[in-house]
């Protein structure tokens, strides 16, 4: 199948597609050569199988041949609320939830968040991590690039799922006791396609958070069992039984 690259989705308004230098700094370490076959993406839901037409210091040319796979996308769409991390964790979050299907990420600074960050470092961490979720998706072969916004503040969140009208919103909670996650899912209608998933920061979710959510038609406090996961445990246990309880 070839190695799997991201070009802008202008790129491919032609049947020969000239290649980045991003992309030609990846073949020479691959030792690619002329005839070698490649995958395509726009990071929009297309990918295409291409065969390398030219390969020199400065120039690289691919030839288009047609669709490469007709999805590997998940039917279920979900929107991964993560509440900001210190440090590595936020890229490990996106990188995996990235890896397990996520269609769109939206940080979140809440009431517990350790990290503060003013406009300038928002801008400045949501282009990384926009970096980090392309990297996940090229690594693991999704033709589709999912958008890192800029975090929001925890009251944003909320506005956003008011207008949004996501069919259901998960949230771990760890003083939810009676209602775990399984017998949510056993009991929420079929058919769902949009899902939100909230994690709470390293702090966890505060009482009058909790409230303010419980307000929102569609919102399902859970339990995760009585061990307590960490802040970026919590999102990739979630996302691999949704996925697989929905997609599979």
């Amino acid at each position: 199948m070839g190695p799997w690259f991201f070009l802008s989705p202008e790129a491919f308004q032609q049947t020969n597609v000239c290649l980045p230098q991003d992309v030609l700094r990846h073949l020479k370490v691959l030792r690619s050569r002329k005839g070698d076959l490649l995958i395509l993406s726009d990071g929009k839901g297309r990918a295409f199988q291409a065969r390398l037409e030219r390969l020199e210091e400065q120039k690289g040319e691919a030839v288009i041949l047609g669709a490469a796979v007709s999805t590997n996308e998940p039917v279920l769409d979900v929107t991964l609320f993560p509440g900001i991390t210190k440090g590595e964790k936020m890229d490990q979050v996106i990188r995996q939830s990235v890896e397990l299907g996520v269609k769109k990420i939206i940080p979140v600074l809440a009431e517990r968040s350790i990290l503060r960050l003013p406009r300038q470092k928002k801008e400045e961490k949501g282009r990384r991590w926009q970096n980090v979720a392309g990297s996940a998706a090229g690594q693991c072969r999704r033709s589709l690039i999912p958008p890192v916004t800029l975090p929001f503040e925890f009251d944003e969140m909320l506005l956003y799922w008011q207008k949004e009208q996501l069919d259901a919103i998960i949230v771990p909670w760890e003083e939810e006791k009676n209602i775990g996650l399984r017998q949510t899912l056993e009991t929420l209608p079929g058919g769902l396609q949009k899902i939100g998933l909230f994690i709470g920061p390293e702090g966890g979710i505060s009482e009058k958070e909790m409230g303010q959510m419980r307000k929102i038609p569609g919102v399902h406090a859970v339990g995760l069992g009585p061990r307590i996961l960490r802040a970026e445990t919590a999102p990739i246990a979630v996302l691999s039984i949704l996925m697989y309880y929905y997609d599979w």
